[in-house]
C-alpha cells in the first residue's frame, strides 16, 4: 500500500487531529516509514496531511492552529520513524 493511502487512517475520524491517539500514531509511523522508503520528504508528507483537515474545518483560524498542531506531531514522529537509508553509523570512541 502506498503511503498516501495510509494518511486517512492517521486521523481516526474526519475532524480528529493527526496521530492524536495510539492507534492513529501507529498508522502514522507506518505511513511515515513507507513515505521515507518511497523517497518522500517531510514537506511532501506535511503537505498531504494539511489537506485532510481542510475537508472538515471551515474557519481559517481554527485550520491554521490545527495544521500547526499536526505539524508538531509530524515533526516528532518523522524523527523517530525507522529510516530506510541504511544502517546507522556511530563514531568510534
Amino acid at each position: 500500500m502506498a503511503w498516501t493511502d495510509l494518511i486517512s487512517g492517521c486521523f481516526g475520524f474526519g475532524t480528529a487531529p493527526f496521530a492524536s491517539n495510539r492507534p492513529d500514531e501507529d498508522i502514522a509511523k507506518e505511513a511515515i516509514a513507507a513515505a521515507q522508503a518511497e523517497g518522500a520528504t517531510r514537506a511532501d508528507f506535511a503537505q498531504l496531511i494539511a489537506l485532510y483537515p481542510r475537508k472538515y474545518i471551515k474557519s481559517d483560524q481554527v485550520l491554521r492552529e490545527r495544521i500547526r498542531e499536526d505539524a508538531r506531531r509530524l515533526d516528532r514522529l518523522w524523527k523517530v520513524a525507522p529510516s530506510t537509508d541504511g544502517p546507522e553509523t556511530s563514531p568510534s570512541s
